[in-house]
């Protein structure tokens, strides 16, 4: 069965409650071992809605996210799922121009929140070459790898999500962020 999540064209307000409310309508529960989602949303939500939507269901121990950019408003959410317990632990991956940003960027301070954050929450964040996409859940219902086309911040368009439980996935790129993380 396929659904297309599609918003109409107007502005639409960052709300993590209303994303995860579209990707509960897409998918009922967590992925089991022999599931798979693949989603395509128009813009109707993010990686964090995702990110949202499993802490509802299983405490997460351990996340490592590899993005681009980490947005503000995200990364406030991740704080408020970290306070009340949801979020245990968090290893950002993120693209050089995060650190390097350009003045706009700089203007908004996206790196220097997300060292705050990382700092007070005893998080931690690699800066690499980096572009890919990749989210990474060590949860009390096992380990889940969601592959995308999304950062984490608030501008999503066009993206596509692939959404698994699946270890041995979850293991080979924990390995692989583990090796750049270990290269600095």
């Amino acid at each position: 069965m396929v659904h297309i999540v599609k918003q109409k064209k107007k502005s639409i307000k960052f709300n993590v409650v209303r994303e995860s409310r579209l990707i509960e309508n897409l998918i009922e529960k967590l992925p089991d071992d022999d599931t798979v989602y693949k989603i395509v949303s128009f813009g109707g939500f993010s990686s964090i809605g995702f990110v949202n939507y499993i802490a509802a269901q299983a405490k997460i121990r351990k996340m490592e996210v590899s993005t681009l950019r980490v947005g503000k408003k995200h990364l406030k959410v991740l704080d408020v799922l970290h306070k009340k317990g949801k979020l245990n632990y968090v290893h950002f991956l993120v693209g050089s121009i995060m650190s390097n940003d350009s003045k706009v960027g700089q203007k908004y301070g996206y790196f220097d929140s997300l060292k705050t954050v990382c700092d007070a929450n005893g998080w931690d964040v690699t800066v690499y070459t980096n572009h890919s996409k990749v989210l990474l859940f060590d949860t009390e219902l096992g380990k889940f790898v969601i592959e995308t086309s999304s950062n984490l911040n608030e501008n999503p368009k066009m993206e596509q999500f692939s959404f698994e439980k699946n270890e041995e996935l979850y293991d080979m790129y924990h390995g692989i962020f583990d090796e750049v993380r270990h290269m600095r």
